[in-house]
């Protein structure tokens, strides 16, 4: 996941400095791996809130990864991909914490907290997650769906109309999945090409990618002239922000995530609206979903369990949006450590008061619809592997025939090379 600002940096640093201050107390301390740089901030306040327990960050750019290399494991552990097999055999179930109504279960998202357990057995708790989008003209709200998504077919329909060709130009151009890699995996994902982790590292379901895929080449070659007209385009237009994409006239859709589209100031947002990107009555939740676990061996549970227990109440999370918002760090950051909160109340009541564009456009509960359990290293196989390959295989002339063949064989020689 990118780590966004210079200052958590700086506040990270501090962190560790003030690490090293405590090490002769060590034993009274508790210590956070993460990647979540807003964590410092939180962190800060819990300790200034009570003067019994005492927690320290450490900042590890793939959590999941340092967990399972780890000799010694920290206290709490927090980021994305922690759901692989190796990671989540170093970290120990919490339902007691439900059990003895220390948490209430019944605040989350359930799709999210059902993905953090396995058997029954709840070993990790979701923090926050986000949602694709597509920004658009303002005036074209009224002929949306719906205030709070946008299906596929009418994001087609909406592009086919706005589309405009002179003389075998292109000048205007509705949109097109091959400019942003992210929106080729979400409707492979939405087409149920189901990416998880499997026996032979990776596995998913070839007839759905095979359906997803075919539906994206169709895209290009019905909607919007071909691959070459939509590259034409590209080349020519598309080198602005995703936000001045949409009031330039030129398109009228652009891909958004919601951790990007938040961070945007009042004045980006005047003349352009938003809504979820659905399929079915499912909004896809993005894979980079941050959860938070105790650690096996974990030096000092009773803080440990404090922690969690004080971060997973909305009291809590309201003031640490107030606190972000005080420390004027939102428009480096987006909401609760990068996202929406997985506390269904706080997006709820709070977000909106400190976001008022999603003021009616908050997502009903029913519609996320999670990824499945993840690798440990997703997030460099997406990256090198799946995104790349799923561009090819849409542009590709002649057509990839075969296309479990094609990305086996470059799963295979990646994992090799690593």
């Amino acid at each position: 996941m990118k780590r966004r600002c210079s200052l958590y940096y700086v506040l990270i640093t501090l962190a560790i400095i003030f690490l090293s201050g405590c090490s002769r107390t060590s034993g009274s301390i508790a210590r956070i791996w993460t990647n979540q740089s807003e964590f410092v901030s939180y962190v800060e306040l819990f300790n200034s809130s009570q003067d019994r327990y005492k927690i320290v960050v450490e900042y590890r750019q793939n959590p999941a990864e340092a967990l399972i290399a780890a000799k010694q494991n920290p206290d709490i552990i927090i980021g994305p991909w922690l759901k692989g097999e190796k990671a989540r055999g170093q970290v120990i179930p919490v339902e007691y914490l439900f059990n003895e109504l220390r948490i209430n279960s019944r605040l989350f998202y359930k799709p999210l907290l059902d993905l953090g357990a396995v058997k029954h057995r709840q070993y990790l708790l979701p923090v926050s997650f986000n949602l694709p989008a597509m920004l658009f003209p303002q005036e074209y709200s009224a002929v949306m769906e719906n205030d709070y998504s946008i299906s596929l077919g009418h994001i087609q329909q909406l592009s086919k109309e706005f589309t405009i060709e002179k003389d075998g130009q292109v000048t205007r151009m509705g949109f097109s999945p091959r400019w942003n890699r992210e929106f080729l995996f979400l409707t492979a994902q939405m087409f149920g090409s189901r990416f998880e982790e499997g026996q032979a590292y990776l596995a998913w379901n070839d007839q759905q990618l095979s359906t997803g895929v075919e539906y994206l080449r169709n895209w290009s070659r019905t909607i919007n002239s071909g691959t070459q007209a939509e590259d034409d385009f590209q080349f020519k237009y598309l080198y602005d922000p995703p936000y001045r994409l949409v009031t330039s006239g030129k398109s009228l859709f652009s891909y958004i995530s919601s951790d990007e589209l938040l961070k945007l100031s009042h004045d980006k947002l005047l003349n352009v609206d938003f809504r979820w990107l659905m399929n079915e009555d499912a909004i896809p939740v993005r894979d980079d979903i941050v959860y938070m676990g105790i650690c096996r061996k974990a030096k000092n549970l009773p803080a440990a369990e404090a922690f969690m227990i004080w971060f997973f109440k909305e009291e809590t999370q309201r003031d640490l949006l107030e606190r972000s918002r005080e420390m004027g760090l939102f428009d480096q950051s987006f909401g609760l450590s990068g996202g929406f909160s997985s506390l269904q109340a706080v997006n709820e009541r709070a977000f909106p008061l400190f976001y008022p564009i999603l003021f009616g456009h908050l997502p009903p509960p029913d519609s996320l619809s999670v990824p499945r359990i993840l690798p440990n290293d997703w997030d460099k196989a997406k990256t090198d592997v799946i995104l790349p390959f799923l561009e090819s295989a849409v542009t590709a002339e002649p057509r990839m025939d075969n296309l479990n063949k094609e990305l086996s064989s470059r799963l295979s020689t990646w994992r090799n090379k690593h």
